[in-house]
């Protein structure tokens, strides 16, 4: 062999025996061989052959064969929910995709913990939920069954949750995580500036730390707020109007805020069968990516009937609306203009159908209450506040939670029995002088709680 040659590492193969165990057998296969079966098969697979050998693990660990997996699967979505509500119910899910090949929807990951420890669903970010229950709160990825407590926060106010932050590197590795409570908003001398006391642990530091917030505007329905807190060091927020604020509304228009991408999207529909979105862009500007007649409606009155639902986090063409007469999901591919009606059938094991849209699967009656509940066409009301939803989305490579210094990270077996024994010993909470009750109904809090 020449010495310039590349040599060829051999692995063994290694076969389960009647009994179930396993045994290396004298057949050997290349490295490069086995990293190119095992980047084609989905990650749920993968996960488990870390457990065959030590070989397997190392080979499946690379950044060669992280890098390569992704690449394979860049044009397959991955596994998603759109979840409402603090019960973490489905609207819409994708979960039998080829990244992930999972046997059931995101939320039905996390649900369990919810009636077993009345926790509440909060937020979700790059594959990571943040839970949060009586004096406890908890982050972890629910499909690895990684799971750490977030400790107490002493603070002399009640605080409330208000979301999840992550950092991720140019793969999209989650390299860290933030929670971020909020204590409630203080009017100050100038009218025109509110201050936000927000209380923010740090997965890297392990410790909370006061974030005050200085905001230029009101909490207004036609404006965003907006605050990088891995980015930005000063105690600024941005407010980022929304493209249609300084228009002259007729009240006869729906929308929704949303997310695809990784780019917050906002979706009107008006009259005159017409849908619009736009894009928030890195400058805090909007791009109108479509304004388009929707192809499904044949008369101009039933448009004020069809209200938005969300954006495809993965495919920024495809749109979800809900029709209020005949009390059905939609998915419209806006670029193709095919559409079709969601059902709550199991998919198939087809992923794409023929027309390009993917085979999600919608909970029927969760629809219909939060619809019902958000958009009554009697009254004007429902207009002032958009819909806001937010999906759950696992990435296209997922590492092990990062775990904060001196806490010890648990799987889900070990979570639900440490919440059940806070349970039996919890104290009935009473709010005798209503903090929460008056913390909720306050100015930053205005918008209608939506299950």
């Amino acid at each position: 062999m020449n010495g310039r040659e590349k040599k060829v590492r051999k692995l063994p193969i290694r076969r389960a025996n009647n009994n179930g165990s396993m045994t290396k057998h004298h057949d050997h296969v290349s490295e490069e061989i086995l990293i190119e079966i095992l980047a084609k098969l989905p990650l749920r697979s993968i996960r488990r052959f870390k457990s065959v050998c030590k070989t397997w693990k190392s080979v499946t660990e690379t950044d060669y064969f992280r890098r390569l997996l992704v690449s394979l699967h860049k044009n397959s979505s991955s596994s998603w929910s759109l979840v409402v509500g603090t019960k973490a119910r489905d609207l819409i899910s994708l979960h039998r995709c080829e990244t992930w090949d999972l046997p059931k929807s995101l939320a039905c990951y996390i649900q369990s913990h919810i009636t077993t420890g009345h926790l509440d669903y909060v937020a979700s970010s790059n594959g990571l939920v943040f839970m949060d229950g009586y004096n406890t709160s908890f982050v972890g990825n629910p499909v690895l069954q990684q799971w750490v407590q977030i400790p107490s926060l002493q603070y002399p106010f009640v605080t409330l949750p208000f979301g999840l932050v992550t950092r991720v590197d140019d793969d999209g590795v989650v390299l860290g995580f933030k929670v971020v409570r909020i204590a409630g908003d203080k009017q100050k001398r100038q009218e025109s500036l509110t201050m936000l006391c927000l209380c923010v642990y740090s997965s890297e530091t392990g410790v909370w730390s006061k974030k005050p917030l200085d905001c230029s505007h009101y909490f207004t329905s036609w404006a965003l707020i907006a605050h990088d807190f891995y980015g930005e060091e000063s105690d600024l927020c941005r407010v980022i109007p929304l493209p249609d604020h300084d228009l002259d509304h007729n009240w006869c228009f729906k929308r929704a805020l949303t997310t695809s991408g990784g780019s917050v999207m906002y979706i009107k529909t008006l009259a005159h069968n017409l849908l619009k979105v736009w894009m928030l862009t890195k400058n805090d500007d909007w791009k109108l990516l479509w304004e388009i007649r929707l192809p499904f409606i044949t008369c101009d009155d039933d448009i004020p009937y069809y209200a938005p639902l969300a954006m495809n986090p993965f495919d920024g063409n495809i749109v979800y609306l809900w029709s209020q007469q005949k009390r059905y999901l939609v998915s419209c591919n806006l670029q193709t203009h095919n559409f079709k009606i969601l059902s709550e059938e199991e998919v198939s094991t087809r992923r794409i159908d023929d027309d390009g849209l993917e085979k999600c699967v919608v909970n029927q009656s969760t629809c219909e209450q939060l619809m019902n509940a958000s958009f009554d066409p009697d009254s004007l009301d429902d207009c002032v506040y958009p819909l806001t939803l937010f999906h759950f989305v696992l990435p296209r490579w997922m590492e092990s939670l990062p775990c904060p210094p001196q806490v010890e990270m648990m799987d889900t077996s070990s979570l639900l029995s440490y919440i059940l024994v806070m349970e039996a010993n919890r104290p009935e909470f009473k709010d005798t002088f209503g903090i929460r009750e008056r913390l909720l109904r306050s100015r930053f809090f205005s918008t209608k709680r939506r299950e």
